[in-house]
């Protein structure tokens, strides 16, 4: 007996041995395998331009247009403008304008209108001096007033803040017209007193007129739906028929150029 006691408890440690290895294994097998683990991309939220457009924007989308709300329309709307100027480039004369304009707007791009402007001009400082000095005027001709048929294409509508408080409208629109200037033709000689006092004292003026051509640029900020502050910049060219401000013979004719600023308060109907 004494010589098979080591052979019973190796047998009984090799049990042990492969049962507790059978258990392992079987555990190992039944838990369920990992899922790999996903790598994040850090750029997945980054929008791909390429493949938008390759997706949604076919080749021959190329016109485009910017849609804005407009608060206040010109389409089929009739207008009344009252306004005051100032010469902007005489070199002989100084006063102020007043005029009016009466228009219509087809759509908010075209319209036609017709102004009337007024001029209540005098001579400027240079010129009453060399009238006193030396008894003569410059050759030149004073304007008196105008009246002219206008188109104009307003191709500029926008917004904009006015010290955070309120949203001002405005348009930008571009004018070319056709009409008629009024202007006199002055003379000064030394046998009609001409060196004595200023301004149109011993003046001799003939009054007489042409055909012009205009353009102007335009711009208008609305304040509510019938009222507008409208700003103009016009420049109106004539073919005026000059004299010798010494004798009153004619010297032949020369293109003038009246720029005038003007700023008015508009009726929209």
């Amino acid at each position: 007996m004494a010589y098979h006691q080591p052979t019973s408890v190796a047998l009984l440690c090799l049990g042990i041995l492969i049962s507790f290895s059978t258990t392992v294994l079987a555990q190992q097998q039944a838990k369920p395998a990992e899922e790999p683990k996903k790598i994040e991309n850090v750029d997945s939220d980054k929008l791909d331009i390429q493949k938008l457009e390759q997706k949604y924007w076919s080749a021959k989308d190329d016109d485009f247009s910017v849609i804005q709300n407009r608060a206040f329309q010109k389409e089929k709307r009739a207008f009344l403008s009252l306004n005051y100027g100032v010469p902007f480039n005489d070199p002989n004369s100084v006063g102020s304008l007043t005029g009016m304009n009466l228009g219509y707007f087809f759509n908010e791009r075209f319209g036609l209108e017709f102004n009337y402007v007024n001029a209540n001009f005098g001579f400027n400082d240079t010129v009453d001096y060399f009238k006193k000095r030396y008894g003569v005027l410059p050759d030149h001709n004073t304007f008196k007033s105008a009246q002219t048929i206008m188109a104009y294409w307003v191709p500029i509508y926008a917004k904009m803040s006015l010290l955070d408080k309120k949203i001002i409208y405005f348009d930008m629109g571009f004018g070319l017209g056709l009409g008629n200037t009024t202007f006199e033709q002055n003379s000064c000689t030394v046998l009609e007193n001409c060196k004595s006092g200023t301004g149109l004292e011993g003046i001799t003026k003939s009054s007489k007129s042409a055909s012009h051509y205009s353009f102007s640029i335009m711009q208008q900020f609305f304040l509510t739906e019938h009222w507008a502050i409208r700003i103009d910049l016009i420049n109106r060219y004539t073919n005026e028929a000059r004299v010798n401000s010494t004798n009153g013979q004619d010297i032949g004719s020369k293109m003038i150029n009246d720029t005038a600023f003007q700023f008015g308060v508009t009726f929209w109907k």
